[in-house]
């Protein structure tokens, strides 16, 4: 007995994959304006006020390897994603958040690779911050993230499901002026999925079906489970950081 996923749309096979890509080349080509503006502003506003104090507000940064990601099984890919990092005043912690959505879909080749995930994160430091510096050098993290994904390699083997993460890693965070970082890192934890398998019907309709053979009465949905244990994470981020300038308000001499 089999059960359906969803209805393939012929008018959504050239269009969802060009939309894909014309978000992600929006997105990259706004961020490049507001970091030039934003530099140019600034650069503009600070030329004689070398006394004064900056405050790093927030960064925003994406992950260079998944622009080319090979997927074994899939091929070549394309993963987009923004990251998050807020600085706080003082102390030696950050926090932040991780998005990933790719939505790739090749009707004709049966191939899918889809998936929504958020991470959250913290790290910690090593080096103590000192006033006008940025957070940079080595830095220990730990995040734990959520994702739910439906992934096709061909008309007999897809995937469809969600899942959890949490893991610990360590990094470093190089600090290019006084805007753009490089920020690389590696984290090692666990994943825990529960998902189904899915076939292509090959009938009349274009459906997707869940790959089940018994008992129609006894099927649930995600009755698979999968685990894994080891690397959950690598990146090589380049980002911008976002800050304003305190002026240091002295009272003027008699």
């Amino acid at each position: 007995m089999v059960f359906y996923i969803t209805l393939k749309m012929s008018q959504l096979r050239v269009f969802l994959p060009r939309l894909t890509v014309a978000l992600k080349a929006s997105v990259t080509l706004v961020l490049l304006l507001i970091s030039f503006f934003y530099t140019r502003a600034q650069s503009d506003s600070t030329r004689t006020q070398c006394n004064d104090t900056l405050a790093y507000h927030f960064g925003l940064s994406t992950n260079l390897p998944y622009d080319i990601t090979y997927i074994p099984g899939y091929g070549l890919t394309s993963i987009p994603s923004l990251s998050l990092e807020i600085y706080p005043s003082r102390g030696r912690w950050t926090f932040g958040a991780d998005i990933e959505w790719p939505m790739w879909r090749h009707y004709d080749s049966h191939r899918y690779f889809q998936i929504n995930s958020i991470t959250a994160w913290s790290r910690c430091y090593f080096k103590e911050r000192k006033i006008n510096d940025r957070f940079r050098g080595w830095y220990g993290l730990a995040n734990i993230s959520a994702a739910r994904y439906g992934i096709g390699f061909n008309e007999s083997s897809g995937w469809q499901g969600e899942g959890l993460a949490t893991s610990l890693g360590i990094g470093y965070k190089w600090a290019l002026g006084r805007h753009f970082t490089i920020d690389m890192g590696l984290a090692l934890g666990v994943f825990y999925s529960a998902y189904d398998p899915y076939v292509w019907g090959n009938d009349a309709t274009g459906w997707y079906y869940y790959d089940y053979g018994g008992d129609p009465e006894a099927f649930r949905k995600r009755n698979q489970r999968f685990f894994w244990a080891g690397p959950t994470r690598l990146y090589i981020n380049i980002g911008f950081d976002f800050w304003s300038r305190k002026r240091d308000r002295r009272p003027d001499r008699q």
